[in-house]
């Protein structure tokens, strides 16, 4: 006799939507492996200037998961105090209005998989409190590490902690972010599920020519902050007076105007250092495969999906030891450094090529990892095991 299907509702602070359309896809993801096995609604309640009526709610079946986003009309009050209270109350009441639709369209729900702590996660709390369903929480924000120094107001301060502390099991997708979440004294159960890689729109390409240049391939937001694109192009400066066997391109969602600048500065734009615009998943996919080398130099990371994708690509991977990347990235997969170290950089790229060249990465290998360990289906299996233990408590 078959197992029932569990009925999981999918709360996040974080979710594509109209307004921001790639926000949280890894959420996203989560909500894809897990309706592998289960049934998936996923509520997600944001403000939108262009929202003609005080609150619309929007639903839609979107691969296997039942979608709900109720946009509100974004409040403009000229006394501060005012104004935030009007939004926590839009805030609320679209939260209702999408749980309202979710009870009619999709049913009883069996547990709560909420996804990034603050602040959507007081209506987990409201949820197990009025209908005691048990909640977990995974967590992928960067807020909560050392290295950003962030201030968390009281109130949010002692809100998050009320929301962990109730959840059955939080699930970070690295150890460095549990511990940094300890630390700050987020208590509760932890169990560590990484994030997900489609390893079907994600494989190697084999037999690429060797008789072209070496590519090296950055792709994020492009936020000099945080990834640190300056130190690279730096580095892509000096590499090109050592070597001219290369180019690196920088593909991304963000301002490339000023990296342009720099890399004009530098003498090496569009001779070794190139940019592309935001690009689909899929688009991705093919960059990755024409690629031979994904470099990440961030000063602060948890576990970023283009590292997981790249190695499901089959590329060696050189990045900065920030956050979760070395609980992966070990020597078969390629080189880390310390962040803002740009002479370790250097070296590490420069073995990289060397290696590249010499047909020592084994691209399957490389990508046989990503399958064991961040694939939907190896994803799938934990939060299903993990659902029915906290229901058989």
């Amino acid at each position: 006799m078959s197992e029932k299907k569990l009925n999981i509702l999918f709360l996040s602070s974080w979710y594509p939507n109209r307004v921001l359309p790639t926000l949280g896809n890894f959420v996203q993801k989560h909500a894809e492996a897990v309706a592998l096995q289960s049934n998936v609604a996923a509520l997600y309640v944001c403000s939108d200037a262009n929202c003609k009526q005080k609150y619309e709610v929007v639903h839609s079946v979107i691969k296997n998961i039942f979608t709900v986003n109720v946009y509100y009309k974004k409040v403009e009050h000229s006394i501060p105090l005012l104004s935030q209270i009007q939004k926590l109350n839009r805030y609320i009441r679209a939260h209702l209005m999408g749980l309202k639709e979710i009870d009619k369209n999709f049913g009883a729900i069996d547990l709560v998989h909420h996804n990034i702590l603050y602040p959507a996660g007081a209506i987990a709390l409201y949820l197990k409190r009025k209908k005691n369903i048990p909640y977990i929480i995974t967590e992928n924000w960067t807020g909560y590490l050392p290295s950003k120094k962030m201030k968390f107001g009281f109130l949010q301060t002692r809100l998050s902690k009320k929301i962990a502390r109730h959840a059955s099991y939080i699930t970070p997708v690295s150890r460095d972010l549990k511990e940094a979440m300890i630390n700050l004294g987020f208590n509760s159960n932890y169990e560590i599920v990484y994030n997900v890689v489609d390893t079907k729109l994600f494989y190697p390409q084999l037999n690429k020519s060797s008789n072209r240049k070496i590519k090296l391939l950055h792709i994020s937001t492009l936020d000099d902050a945080h990834k640190n694109i300056s130190g690279m192009l730096r580095i892509v400066e000096e590499l090109s007076k050592q070597r001219t066997d290369f180019e690196m391109w920088f593909v991304g969602d963000g301002d490339t105007s000023p990296h342009i600048k720099t890399a004009i500065e530098l003498g090496i734009l569009n001779l070794f250092a190139f940019f592309d615009g935001a690009k689909s998943t899929s688009e991705v996919a093919e960059i990755m495969r024409n690629a031979d080398c994904f470099v990440m130099f961030s000063n602060y990371e948890n576990l970023p999906c283009v590292i997981i994708e790249a190695l499901a690509s089959g590329l060696p991977i050189v990045s900065s030891t920030a956050g979760g990347i070395p609980e992966h990235i070990t020597d078969n997969l390629g080189y880390l450094v310390q962040p803002l170290d740009e002479n370790g950089l250097l070296k590490s790229l420069n073995k990289a090529i060397d290696n590249i060249k010499s047909g020592k990465y084994n691209t399957n290998e490389l990508s046989d990892y990503s399958k064991n360990n961040f694939s939907y289906e190896k994803v799938s299996e934990k939060f299903h095991e993990l659902y029915h233990r906290i229901l058989k408590d």
